[in-house]
């Protein structure tokens, strides 16, 4: 959803438009309002803006102050300034910028709503698919970043092997130094399919995914973009000026990663029909400790809310749920053959698979893999088999080890009894082992859906809540964000997709209920009311009570009276 920002301190200008375009539901915009050039910038340092339609002659900060503003914290964002007749033809000749554009404040409203229209269009098409692809490709075969990507991952993985040098990143011509720490970001295709046989599409498609990344990214950061052997992008970023990471500069770097990256995800799913996910450092790591902040990244990818996939999280904003309350010969052909299939396969990534279709919540897939393994396992008769003992250890310490992350030892207990891995001699047979791993991987995936549940309706339940109990109140899609440290848009989707119901439309019929409960007191003034549920004037609360109810709040208050008499 594209983030529009009204400024003008006329408050009843800005309040008119903010209805306007909030009711314009086919350009699905999330919007704000602004009384003056520092609340603007207030906003604009808590979080992305992609359209700013603000008035030039303001006091204090005016437009084009406002703009240097807008460009230093959002380059992409587009800018439609409000002009009087004697400003505009020297402020026009002035900017020739092709993100900025020009309304005579003279103009009807169909004028302002055409140019809004038509900025909005522009952005969803920027990004072409056909550009990246042809980008991505001139791009592979380009032998140094192969270099830079098989040094950095050697660091990212804690190997004994490399050190971070100011020597080695010169050889490299990497754009990021050794002598500043790094912002760290872990981001993964959800809907991936890791065993494509049309490798080379696949493989343009994540070249083409790298590239968008690199371009919203690149302008205003230094920033290396690295593929592991999962095809999972790591982005290691430092502000291109020197900055003291104790700083409030820091901060304001990192909700620029987050308004970008969240930029990264709306253009991946519109332009390629990709999700992608990612999960942030919310500080900078120094290159020592990066390969441990590197793997708490790539666990924290997996974490989710409800059955939402596409995710956008910071570490220091997600609750910690780890717990660690847990720490051959063959007498016939077919079991030969079973032990030979086994063998075979602890050679290739399917473990690997499997794990990440455990950790990603992506059941039929997991199930799928996993029957390669357990059906040949089933086959072996001998409970000393070594083959098959190596195979059942790799898929009871992938299963324990995710039990032990997420703390579910005592559920799973709970719902089928003692945990009976490790020690292969609680089992009968080997297809009694098979059955019991069935049984636990049903059993965890049954637990995962549950939790993702809880922790949605945690969330929903919270935020309507805090609706109900701050009408009056700033009720943006930020400040609800703000509320439950997540992302914005995945915010927004949580709710429409837990709900049913955007958050609008909650806010709404909340107002709405609240309206109906004070319009029955005869004491309180209508225009009070307005402000109680969040409208700065009598009229526009007047016009949006009408249009819901089909009444105006006076005529309501009118029709409950003659019906209590």
């Amino acid at each position: 959803m594209l983030r529009l920002l009204i400024v003008d301190n006329e408050e009843i200008i800005v309040n008119h438009l903010f209805e306007v375009f909030r009711g314009m539901d086919h350009l699905s915009l999330d919007v704000y309002k602004a009384y003056s050039g520092e609340e603007a910038i207030e906003w604009l340092h808590r979080t992305r803006m992609d359209i700013v339609l603000t008035d030039i002659d303001m006091p204090n900060i005016n437009g084009l102050q406002l703009m240097d503003e807008i460009f230093k914290q959002w380059p992409q964002c587009k800018i439609i300034f409000l002009t009087g007749h004697s400003e505009f033809s020297y402020i026009y000749k002035a900017i020739q910028h092709p993100d900025v554009s020009y309304i005579l404040k003279l103009e009807d409203i169909d004028k302002i709503i055409q140019v809004v229209e038509e900025t909005v269009f522009k952005i969803r098409k920027e990004i072409k698919t056909g550009d990246l692809i042809r980008e991505a490709k001139e791009k592979i075969h380009i032998a140094l970043e192969l270099f830079q990507e098989g040094y950095l991952l050697n660091l990212l993985k804690g190997s004994s092997m490399v050190k971070a040098t100011k020597e080695q990143f010169d050889q490299l011509s990497l754009p990021i130094t050794d002598e500043a720490p790094v912002i760290l970001v872990v981001g993964k295709l959800d809907d991936l399919s890791l065993q494509d046989d049309n490798y080379l599409e696949k493989i343009q498609q994540i070249y083409s995914v790298r590239q968008m990344i690199k371009r919203y990214l690149t302008s205003n950061l230094k920033c290396v973009i690295i593929l592991d052997d999962h095809f999972r992008f790591t982005i290691l970023i430092q502000p291109k000026e020197n900055v003291n990471p104790a700083t409030e500069d820091y901060v304001h770097t990192l909700h620029y990663i987050k308004g970008m990256l969240e930029s990264v995800q709306q253009s991946c799913q519109d332009k390629l029909n990709h999700s992608i996910s990612f999960t942030v450092g919310s500080k900078p790591t120094t290159w020592n400790d990066i390969s441990q902040q590197y793997h708490a990244l790539h666990s924290l990818l997996n974490y989710r809310i409800g059955t939402e996939n596409t995710v956008l999280l910071v570490d220091d904003e997600v609750p910690s749920t780890a717990a660690a309350e847990n720490k051959a010969e063959c007498p016939d052909d077919e079991e030969f053959e079973a032990e030979q299939k086994l063998l075979s396969l602890t050679t290739t990534n399917l473990f690997t698979f499997i794990e990440q279709y455990l950790e990603s919540g992506l059941k039929d897939k997991y199930f799928e893999e996993l029957e390669q393994i357990l059906l040949p396992l089933s086959l072996i008769k001998n409970k000393n088999n070594l083959v098959a003992q190596q195979v059942y250890c790799s898929i009871s310490m992938c299963l324990l080890s995710y039990m032990n992350r997420w703390g579910l030892r005592d559920k799973v207990i709970g719902k089928i009894g003692e945990i009976r891995f490790v020690n292969t001699v609680n089992f009968c047979s080997w297809g009694d082992a098979v059955t019991y791993i069935r049984k636990l991987s049903v059993c965890v995936f049954e637990l995962q859906k549950l939790e993702q549940k809880r922790r949605a309706d945690n969330v929903i339940s919270f935020i309507q809540n805090f609706i109900v109990s701050h009408l009056g109140e700033d009720l943006s899609l930020v400040r609800l964000s703000e509320q439950v440290y997540l992302n914005p848009s995945y915010l927004s989707r949580i709710f429409k997709q837990e709900t049913k119901k955007n958050l609008t439309e909650f806010i709404d019929a909340a107002r709405i209920q609240r309206a109906k409960e004070l319009l029955v007191n005869e004491n309180i003034k209508i225009h009070e009311i307005a402000r109680q549920v969040g409208y700065e004037s009598a009229t526009s609360f007047t016009r949006f009570f009408k249009s819901s109810t089909g009444c105006s709040p006076q005529e309501y208050r009118d029709s409950y009276v003659m019906r209590v008499k």
